[in-house]
């Protein structure tokens, strides 16, 4: 576990980039670039964010952003329910229909959203949610299909829910289980011939499918393809992400830059929900050493979280940290790190910078199905 204390959750960088629509994109340093517009990919992160630091501090300035996060959604979901992934700042529509990661993204958030008790807020995400997880099929790509699955997951934490989750559940889950089963061999245990991006989500996936549905197999490919990804991302005691210039092709060499705060984050959810499923020490290590990825403890030896700011860098490169921290790599570290609050919150220092939320009895993500 660290010697020091690391900062205490604040949402200073996530409020700056936010404006009446929702969080922009990209930022130059500090403050938001308005030119790069908005995603529902980066909405839907956001509204996970807001709703995991409302559940733990009872904010109010969360619960407002939760507020404005699914309105952004509510405004990018064709009736169809599909969704239109980026607007220009004009919030005029840039495409017709967005990627099946955005899809998937936004079934997640909306997932955890449905079970909340304020039915403002849960009626609409409900709706929502049964609009948009109808064009996830069992033929959609990977990483949408894991996207689906943890918003499945975080569906079924309203008891009520439980059975429709399991239902909508099982043929995604059997299709990811297919998908890691026709590619997996001795020495490559994955999903895709290559690593890419957020490549904890995957397993993340079967291990939460796994537990909804109380299936064995799902459990232990989970675990199986998590042991694989640790053994090649921890390298001499501190995590080395999969780089984006290049990423990890079987039989190829891995690419070491440019890493990405998405991957970090991911390392730190799926480690968590593998020790408490197994209760193996090694899956916490794991979660607490990914966690320092950001805080210096990388290759580099560079911090990506900004004190100041609130913020987290957006990549670190050969040449070192990028000086902007916009929304994507933010709402990574943030999930990452109220993830771990809520499991560890002595890890963290006392002060809050400027905002002073008491955490509540029953933090979210207190179980790999929640």
């Amino acid at each position: 576990m660290p010697d020091v204390r690391w900062p205490t959750p604040t949402l200073k960088q996530l409020r700056r980039l936010t404006d009446d629509c929702g969080v922009i994109q990209h930022a130059k340093f500090w403050f938001p670039d308005y030119a790069t517009g908005y995603c529902a990919d980066d909405n839907s992160r956001a509204l996970m964010v807001a709703q995991r630091y409302y559940r733990l501090f009872h904010d109010d300035a969360a619960h407002e952003l939760m507020v404005r996060y699914l309105a952004f959604l509510f405004y990018v979901q064709r009736r169809d329910g599909k969704i239109r992934n980026f607007i220009d700042y004009s919030r005029a529509f840039m495409e017709e229909e967005g990627s099946p990661d955005s899809l998937g993204r936004t079934v997640w958030a909306l997932g955890g959203v449905s079970t909340m008790e304020e039915d403002y807020l849960s009626v609409p995400a409900q709706e929502m949610f049964h609009r948009a997880i109808a064009h996830i099929t069992p033929a959609s790509v990977p990483h949408a299909l894991a996207y689906a699955l943890l918003g499945l997951s975080a569906y079924a934490g309203r008891p009520a829910f439980l059975e429709e989750a399991r239902q909508m559940a099982r043929p995604l889950a059997a299709a990811l289980l297919t998908r890691y089963h026709s590619t997996r061999s001795e020495e490559w245990d994955w999903f895709l011939p290559v690593l890419t991006y957020a490549n904890g989500r995957l397993p993340q996936a079967l291990l939460r499918a796994g537990t909804l549905l109380e299936h064995e197999e799902l459990l232990a490919a989970g675990l199986q393809s998590l042991q694989f990804l640790n053994r090649v991302s921890y390298v001499d005691e501190y995590l080395s992400v999969i780089g984006c210039h290049g990423w990890y092709p079987r039989g190829g060499r891995r690419a070491v830059f440019d890493q990405q705060p998405i991957d970090a984050g991911a390392m730190v959810d799926v480690n968590l929900d593998a020790f408490r499923l197994t209760g193996e020490v090694m899956y916490e290590q794991y979660a607490v050493t990914a966690m320092e990825w950001f805080y210096g403890r990388n290759v580099l030896q560079i911090p990506l979280y900004n004190c100041a700011s609130g913020g987290c860098h957006d990549g670190l490169s050969a040449a070192g940290v990028n000086a902007n921290q916009g929304a994507e790599s933010t709402l990574a570290y943030l999930m990452a790190q109220l993830a771990l609050y809520a499991h560890r919150p002595e890890l963290f220092a006392d002060h809050r910078h400027d905002e002073a939320p008491q955490p509540a009895d029953m933090p979210s993500d207190s179980n790999p199905a929640s």
